[in-house]
């Protein structure tokens, strides 16, 4: 599973890197139009606009798939590591319903609507910039069910390993 990840993250990593790349050219082109050549593009503004979007959506998935994100840590700190066991694990389920009601369902409703409407600039439609809505949102479900399953996977191991100091401890004194 952490190869998943690892290849998740990876991807994710180069289509934002490429996406801010493109941003980059974009800015700069923008502002050789309208100083050097005193005509303004008329689409880079909004490309800018719908790529830190998509940019901004991709990140959001990627940070809190590696926990990047702002948490309040101090509440589980104080449980035992039974217990913040679960409630990280409950936490990563009321993540997962929210992305899946809020950010994939809401989010595919809201392409279906703004397909019919295109952008001013670039004429595409604007089903296309909130697709980045549900794609984060099935990222986000990704990386939870990752951080379920390596939470699980862990807690198996550190009691595996608390039985196996218990035994040779035993066979040692007994």
């Amino acid at each position: 599973m952490n190869n998943v990840k690892k290849k998740l993250d990876q991807g994710l990593a180069f289509i934002t890197c490429t996406i801010m790349g493109f941003m980059v050219l974009v800015a700069i082109w923008q502002v050789f139009t309208r100083y050097v050549l005193n005509s303004p593009s008329t689409i880079s503004e909004e490309l800018l606009r719908y790529s830190l979007i998509w940019v901004s959506m991709l990140g959001a998935a990627y940070a809190f798939g590696n926990k990047k994100h702002i948490a309040i840590e101090f509440i589980v700190e104080k449980l035992s590591p039974k217990k913040a066991l679960r409630m990280s694990i409950l936490i990563e389920i009321l993540v997962v319903l929210f992305a899946v009601i809020v950010m994939v369902v809401g989010g595919i409703m809201t392409v279906n609507i703004t397909m019919a409407q295109s952008s001013a600039s670039l004429g595409i439609p604007m089903g296309y910039i909130y697709l980045s809505l549900p794609v984060s949102g099935i990222l986000v479900i990704g990386y939870s069910v990752i951080n379920i399953y390596e939470a699980i996977i862990k807690r198996k191991v550190e009691l595996y390993s608390k039985e196996m100091d218990g035994e040779s401890v035993t066979q040692l004194h007994g």
